[in-house]
């Protein structure tokens, strides 16, 4: 169970990232990760840590992340439920383990690397997918403007 959830939600990739910069630099929270939405731009940035340091650290990257982008919502969640981490994607650390004569064994995680490396190739092409949408769009509509 995470002590509190803090969530930042920014039009842009680039305010998103300063949210998430303040963030982690104003107090002890770590950022969890981040969600692009389907249209409109909109960024969710998530963060957990202790409650009075996700609030802290929320407010401060919502002041600093409103400078280059529009803050749509910010919310501080204290004690959230476990079930949330379904909705959040929040991976708890596992390691696989085995009895054997009453001795534990952890396994190699060398498969959890690898699928890691998959998972982060994958929001990156996603991401990529996503500009250059944003660019035909916008090519689009410089194309209709010419006509």
């Amino acid at each position: 169970m995470l002590e509190a959830l803090g969530l930042i939600e920014v039009v842009g990739l680039v305010g998103a990232i300063e949210a998430a910069d303040t963030a982690s630099k104003a107090a002890d929270v770590k950022v969890i990760g981040y969600e692009l939405t389907k249209g409109s731009g909109m960024v969710l940035v998530k963060i957990v840590g202790g409650v009075s340091a996700v609030k802290s650290a929320v407010e401060a990257a919502s002041v600093a992340a409103e400078r280059v982008a529009q803050i749509v919502g910010k919310r501080v969640i204290a004690r959230p439920s476990d079930e949330l981490d379904k909705i959040l994607n929040i991976e708890k650390e596992k390691s696989d383990k085995k009895v054997d004569d009453e001795k534990v064994i952890i396994e190699d995680s060398e498969e959890q690397n690898e699928v890691t490396d998959n998972n982060e190739t994958d929001e990156v092409n996603e991401i990529l997918e996503e500009i250059k949408e944003i660019q035909v769009v916008k090519e689009n509509k410089k194309n209709k403007k010419k006509k």
